[in-house]
């Protein structure tokens, strides 16, 4: 009998159809996920350490499907951008798997990678060293607050009266994916205007130069 021309299962498949069953609105369970597949738990405990390795696998898909190593753009700002952009593509496509990803720590390469760019990046534009973890923490975090904003219904707010100034505001400003993307935006803008102010005045001025590009 000849052998399938491809593995029947791996972990990348293992992978892929967690982040296709939890982008559906499934649970994040080995049994239905065994299932899907069509294959035993014991043909998945092979592959992935429970739970916690699936998890991973999914993280692998995405690193891979998503280009987190971005080219220099020219500036620190641009490079701080195109990555961060990025980042916000993958979590806010896929906001429900990025709620299991938070509980596992990141160790996969290519993810790792991008955050070292980042890190390069924030070096380039002066951010002392102190700050460097933190920095890239906070941007992490507004990426996937932005991301699981993409959840909310299109109409946030519903004030009770017409002529309050919340509803007039409401009357001009986007909904939906159209606000999802400007709240993106506008608050990494915020973001690198912090970073910029914190810089210290006393750095090179190749840095200072640069990051006023």
């Amino acid at each position: 009998m000849a052998r399938p021309s491809s593995p029947l299962l791996s972990r990348e498949k293992i992978g892929r159809a967690a982040i296709g069953m939890i982008d559906d609105g499934g649970e994040l369970k080995i049994q239905p996920l065994a299932k899907e597949l069509g294959v035993s738990l014991s043909s998945i405990y092979h592959h992935v350490d429970g739970r916690e390795g699936v998890i991973h696998a999914m993280r692998e898909v995405l690193s891979a499907e998503y280009a987190l190593n971005i080219p220099d753009q020219g500036s620190w700002k641009e490079d701080l951008k195109a990555k961060m952009d990025s980042l916000w593509r993958l979590y806010s496509d896929h906001p429900r798997v990025m709620i299991h990803l938070l509980g596992v720590t990141v160790e996969e390469p290519r993810t790792l990678t991008l955050y070292e760019s980042l890190i390069d990046v924030l070096v380039s534009a002066g951010v002392p060293e102190t700050e460097l973890l933190t920095t890239i923490e906070v941007l992490d975090a507004f990426a996937f607050g932005a991301a699981l904003d993409a959840l909310s219904p299109q109409v946030i707010f519903s004030p009770e009266s017409e002529d309050s100034r919340l509803t007039k505001l409401i009357e001009n400003h986007p909904a939906g994916a159209e606000r999802n993307h400007l709240l993106y935006r506008r608050g990494l803008d915020f973001i690198i205007a912090g970073i910029e102010a914190g810089i210290p005045q006393s750095q090179p001025l190749t840095a200072r130069t640069r990051s006023n590009r």
